[in-house]
């Protein structure tokens, strides 16, 4: 029996007399009890499709939205406002995708967990308060008491994540929404919430609709996959249908695109090329059209119907693909082409090999203090706690090679990170980068050299590039503070810049907001590029990005490598990222780096417990309960 039934549903948002459709005709069913993964790009219409269930998206923005969207026989869609408000929280919970955005900063997190119960009214505030306590212990938390008393900046990444399940738990919906809750997760984190998610649905008995753009995370949660492209649903069915067999060819292009362990591609990630098209780009036939190199006539004339296939599911494709998950694109390197390529990178590690180290970091340490628990209520005295945040790391890196750094979060990478660019210094131990010495003094030597030859990129392009400043002025900032270019030189110079990290350069006098997230993050690598350094620090740059732009991003660094002879320090929660392309690869725990190994090494046989748990932690594209081995989408053909 359904619980969910998504009928022919339309939304657009209304733009004076005209209007831009986000999702088309979209027709979906959810058993009860059961997991539907939504996954498709960023632009594909997954969060507007939640957003419409429960109706927040009318709270935005004017919307029309036709078709239904039944509950239990009840159609969300004709409800008032008022009926609709008694759905919300008591039937149908969400969890958004940010939670440190969707908690209240100033409220402490009991408080928010009793507002959030229903029915609300006087006298039920205790019975709120144990229901919430009794969600908190549910959620993992040992001390619920404690976890309620404080404020959601207090809380870590994935405490914060579950502190929202709990809240939309509370009042025992039937129907829970989770709008990418695991992005930018560690993998170990990710794991442990996506267990959480499966208990809970299990014990509560829900049906949940999980929205993804990672096809490994819908293979560890998903009864059924719904792949969305551009407001359309493309293909549709069970979860190893979906993902053992792919029929339609943006679906098997997003299996195609996931690293994974064991599958070393040094040469470069398979990836769409192109972007999905936005909702008031008019395109006849399918809308995959332009990104696709399996298309014939009928693509360009007709759009395709959901067709059904064998194994219970649908498609909408004029030319499916069948069998074993392939390389179907050209910009992907075929057999012939791969072993050429494998070999020139083999060459390349081997003179990293012989070369004398860029930067060497000798046994560093940065602690810091903070105030501990009171001493005495009366005076009021705290005791001073120090905290090593990197304790002890000895390692180098060679011109030219790509050296991985993962871990969980608060595993010290990021304060290595800021280490190594001079951000700050260490308190004990020497960083030497060609010749100049980083100590707890400072750094020795001309510091503007320095900046020439260290640059960063950092995780989120939304939040370290000038929202007020044009492309062009935030990649010319390093080259007016660090060069003598000026003038009409300097303009050329930046447009040489877009062209290399693949950017038009009309985007030179739009600001960040005008273009995507994966654009913003290649305006990021130009400035970083733009002084020519010799070492790249990259923080995560990755970690939002969909699993296509994720790829784009990565071949261009390994571009700019080839090219430019770059060293990157890349740190990351992606441990099968860094195994598909790095050199060697770092792993830190509590401040320590507990292991360094090529890929292969970490792969077949890790040296550290905490290693093994990060492989285990990482997610594969077989559905859980289903071995890896013997999968075809586990063949690196």
């Amino acid at each position: 029996m359904s619980l969910l039934e998504i009928d022919r549903l339309s939304v657009g948002v209304l733009n004076g007399e005209d209007g831009v459709r986000l999702v088309h005709e979209l027709s979906l069913t959810l058993p009860a009890g059961q997991t539907l993964c939504v996954v498709g790009e960023s632009g594909s219409g997954k969060t507007v499709t939640a957003l419409s269930i429960i109706r927040l998206l009318e709270f935005v923005a004017p919307v029309r939205t036709t078709g239904e969207v039944r509950l239990d026989d009840v159609d969300l869609v004709a409800l008032t406002r008022e009926q609709m408000r008694s759905f919300r929280g008591r039937r149908i919970g969400i969890v958004f995708q940010e939670a440190l955005d969707s908690l209240n900063p100033t409220q402490r997190i009991g408080v928010q967990l009793v507002e959030a119960y229903h029915p609300a009214g006087i006298g039920l505030r205790e019975e709120a308060r144990t229901r919430a306590y009794e969600l908190l212990r549910e959620m993992g938390f040992d001390d619920p008491e404690r976890i309620a008393d404080l404020y959601p900046h207090q809380l870590s990444g994935g405490m914060q994540q579950r502190v929202m399940i709990a809240m939309a738990l509370i009042s025992g919906p039937d129907l829970l929404l989770a709008d990418e809750p695991t992005t930018a997760l560690d993998v170990t984190t990710q794991a442990e919430i996506l267990r959480l998610f499966r208990t809970v649905q299990r014990e509560h008995q829900m049906s949940c609709v999980f929205i993804t753009h990672d096809m490994g995370v819908a293979a560890e949660i998903a009864d059924r996959i719904a792949v969305m492209y551009a407001g359309r649903l493309v293909e549709v069915g069970p979860a190893a249908e979906v993902l053992g067999s792919p029929r339609h060819r943006y679906t098997r292009a997003l299996v195609e695109c996931v690293p994974r362990v064991g599958v070393r591609r040094p040469g470069g990630l398979p990836t769409i090329t192109g972007s999905v098209p936005g909702p008031s780009e008019e395109l006849s036939g399918c809308r995959f059209v332009p990104r696709c190199h399996h298309s014939v006539d009928d693509c360009r004339k007709d759009e395709p119907p959901l067709a059904v296939v064998p194994g219970e599911g649908q498609v909408a494709c004029w030319n499916p693909g069948s069998g074993p998950v392939s390389l179907p694109f050209p910009s992907v390197p075929q057999p012939a082409k791969a072993v050429a390529e494998v070999a020139e990178v083999a060459e390349v590690d081997a003179e990293v090999d012989a070369a004398a180290p860029l930067l060497v970091i000798e046994n560093v340490r940065r602690t810091y203090t903070a105030r501990g628990r009171r001493r005495g209520a009366l005076l009021g005295l705290r005791r001073r706690e120090r905290h090593a945040a990197v304790d002890g790391v000895s390692l180098s890196i060679r011109p030219g090679e790509f050296f991985g750094l993962v871990g969980e979060s608060g595993s010290g990478k990021t304060t290595l990170g800021q280490l190594v660019a001079a951000l700050d210094d260490p308190t004990e131990g020497v960083i030497t980068f060609a010749g100049r010495r980083h100590t707890a003094h400072g750094l020795a030597g001309d510091a503007r050299a320095f900046r020439r030859d260290v640059q960063l990129i950092f995780q989120d392009p939304q939040g370290s590039l000038d929202p007020r400043h044009t492309v062009g002025r935030i990649i010319a900032e390093p080259l007016r503070a660090l060069t003598d270019l000026r003038g009409p030189e300097l303009r050329r110079r930046v447009e040489r810049l877009l062209e290399e990290v693949g950017l038009p350069a009309s985007i030179i006098d739009r600001i960040p907001a005008q273009i995507s997230g994966g654009q913003r993050q290649r305006v990021a690598i130009a400035r970083a590029i733009a002084p020519e350094p010799k070492l790249i620090v990259a923080d995560e740059p990755t970690s939002a990005l969909d699993v296509s732009v994720q790829g784009q991003v990565m071949n261009l660094l390994l571009e700019l490598r080839r090219q430019r002879d770059l060293a990157y320090l890349f740190i990351t929660h992606n441990l099968s990222l860094v195994l598909s392309i790095a050199d060697r690869v770092g792993v830190m725990k509590d401040g320590r780096l507990i292991e360094v190994a090529p890929p292969d090494t970490i792969t077949s046989a890790p040296a550290h417990e905490y290693t093994r748990t990060l492989l285990a932690a990482n997610p594969g594209l077989a559905p859980a309960g289903a071995p890896e081995n013997g999968n075809p989408w586990d063949s690196p053909e």
